[in-house]
């Protein structure tokens, strides 16, 4: 899909930045007065199991909760739903003792039965299957006790029970083949959906959940609006229709330069990533050439990049997730031998291959916004290396889709790290889905060997306890990864965070945790 606008989104855009107008400094007609947050692209679903898009993320974790629940001060994780956990001595089994008194949106009391269909849902999903591969199954052993089996010893189990989200099992078969599609009431976070506004490609409310089990939230309702241009949000922002954005590197200096917002700038878990599809159905040939994808890495200029779109804000970067940022993470040094900016070399390499003139590489996926300026910046860095590409341009969730799908030859992609390193495993198994594991499951069996390699070494990784152990297994896996010159780490991005001064908030990297959050008067 090439980029445009149609005029019936834009029409809806406007209707959303109208009810949005006033932002905190209104009140809806009962006098509730509701936060209002930018989202860049709409919801693809609302089904938590059913989506890997950061944007959906940032609405469900106010909405729906995991056993645990993600501490993003530390990269580590805190028990939520679960009032205990305990695993046996070789970490296969894993005794779960749920926090009584918890009640969905629709009224029901979680039980084990609700978590056992939870998972057993999440297991069937192709999305979050991939988080669940160690997982065999879940047991009721009493009404507020399950028993977590896994397929093989696991230790760094945490991100899996932070991610499966608990849900009512009545309130998802009452739905049906609508679940996921129309507002529920099958989560137990601090918010449910706001029935009386709910239009996923435009703008969706949320309301404070009156029998949440740690306490009704402070703020009383959350509105998100789809504004997809930058432009047009920071206007938004300027004018007091939105409350709290996280503001794009371009627009930083001039926001930080007002007296209207509080102002939050550091490192962010967030890496952006250029990616190589070696199983490419027009160009794997030319794609699957290692000399070929060793030029690209060096016509790369990650400091040109991070000045060009980035102001300098950014931290040019080999490594795919940000140490800062993970539980467990190889060392930022783990790379032995980074490959640096030498646009001569990769003229050199391309010649040496029998492209004296250049070659084209065909498409260049990217979603508009952010990502699109990353991916202007490359395909003129590949350029100059004589490695030509067309640049197709789509909105958040179509170039999602495409990447995910490997309908794309190269692409701007981006991850985050706030967890332990066993989310490597969720892309890179044999048994994931998704865009890093076009390496290893394509047709060609370009990097068959290495994929067997990948299981031995995260089998080994997550069944060892001993933290520096796993982290030795995980460099040299990191390093095997990165030689793999699949895809190449640029920047990692700063966090630069603006709210209003009549807002207290608090600003992470990745998601809008609101019940933490409060009006100041």
């Amino acid at each position: 899909m090439k980029k445009y606008i149609s005029l019936f989104l834009a029409v809806l855009m406007l209707l959303s930045l109208l009810a949005g107008c006033g932002g905190g400094k209104t009140n809806d007609g009962d006098g509730t007065r509701t936060l209002v947050l930018r989202n860049s692209a709409g919801l693809s679903t609302n089904d938590p199991h059913a989506t890997t898009n950061t944007h959906d993320y940032t609405v469900f974790e106010n909405i729906y909760e995991g056993l645990y629940d993600l501490n993003e001060a530390t990269g580590g994780y805190d028990l939520r739903l679960a009032e205990k956990v305990e695993a046996n001595d070789d970490a296969t089994e894993y005794i779960v003792t749920l926090k009584q008194g918890v009640k969905f949106h629709n009224g029901e009391t979680m039980t084990a039965d609700d978590v056992v269909f939870s998972y057993a849902h999440a297991q069937k999903d192709a999305h979050m299957g991939s988080y669940c591969r160690p997982l065999d199954h879940v047991e009721k052993v009493d009404d507020y006790t399950v028993k977590i089996v896994m397929n093989q010893p696991f230790s760094p189990i945490g991100h899996m029970l932070h991610k499966v989200k608990i849900m009512s099992k009545k309130g998802v078969e009452e739905l049906g083949n609508d679940f996921g599609k129309v507002p529920n009431k099958v989560g137990t976070g601090p918010y449910m959906w706001d029935e009386n506004n709910y239009n996923p490609l435009s703008s969706w409310s949320a309301v404070a959940f009156e029998d949440y089990h740690r306490g009704k939230a402070k703020i009383e309702k959350i509105t998100w609006n789809v504004i997809a241009d930058d432009t047009s949000a920071i206007t938004a922002l300027q004018n007091g229709e939105v409350d709290y954005m996280v503001v794009p590197i371009s627009y930083w200096e001039d926001i930080k330069a007002s007296d209207k917002f509080n102002c939050v700038e550091k490192e962010s878990n967030e890496v952006m990533l250029f990616c190589i599809n070696v199983e490419s159905k027009t160009h794997g040939e030319l794609l699957r050439n290692d000399n070929i994808r060793l030029a690209m890495m060096y016509a790369l200029d990650r400091d040109g990049i991070n000045k060009l779109v980035c102001d300098g804000y950014g931290t040019p970067t080999y490594m795919y997730i940000n140490p800062n940022y993970a539980a467990a993470a190889p060392a930022a040094d783990s790379l032995k031998n980074p490959i640096p900016f030498n646009l001569q070399k990769a003229k050199e390499l391309l010649a040496q291959e029998g492209y004296p003139d250049g070659i084209d590489i065909g498409e260049f996926n990217v979603a508009a916004g952010r990502n699109e300026n990353f991916g202007i910046a490359v395909q003129a860095q590949l350029e100059a290396a004589g490695i030509k590409s067309t640049l197709v341009v789509s909105d958040y969730n179509v170039a999602g889709d495409r990447n995910v799908a490997q309908e794309y030859d190269i692409c701007i992609a981006y991850d985050c790290g706030n967890y332990d390193f066993n989310n490597f495993e969720q892309q890179s198994s044999s048994a994931a889905i998704g865009l890093t594991n076009v390496l290893f499951n394509g047709p060609s069996g370009k990097f068959n060997d290495l994929s067997a390699k990948f299981d031995e070494w995260l089998k080994e990784g997550s069944s060892t306890a001993d933290e520096a152990k796993r982290l030795e297994i995980y460099t040299k896996m990191y390093n095997a990864y990165y030689n793999t010159h699949t895809q190449a780490p640029l920047i990692n991005l700063p966090s630069c965070v603006a709210f209003s001064k009549d807002l207290n908030a608090i600003a992470v990297p990745t998601d809008y945790r609101v019940y933490d959050w409060s009006w100041n008067s």
